[in-house]
């Protein structure tokens, strides 16, 4: 992910602490904006529980937007 493609659009609500490049401190942000490296970091230091609790809560974000916008995948498996 370039610099240019980074943006905190806090949509999920998991926030942890991330720095963007050009930054001095870290700020909170939405897992989902964090950069790969930052991101990837935090999920292989939670515990199984933790990532359920998290993928859950994803799930649940998504289905709001996808209700809220009405998006809807354009095809069937």
């Amino acid at each position: 992910m370039e610099a240019n493609e980074l943006k905190r659009r806090h949509l999920s609500g998991i926030y942890i602490f991330d720095t963007f490049p050009g930054e001095e401190k870290r700020q909170p942000t939405c897992v989902e904006d964090c950069q790969p490296e930052t991101r990837k970091e935090w999920l292989q230091s939670l515990e199984k529980e933790a990532l359920i609790k998290c993928v859950e809560h994803l799930c649940e974000v998504l289905r709001t937007i996808s209700d809220q916008f009405g998006i809807v995948a354009s095809h069937e498996f």
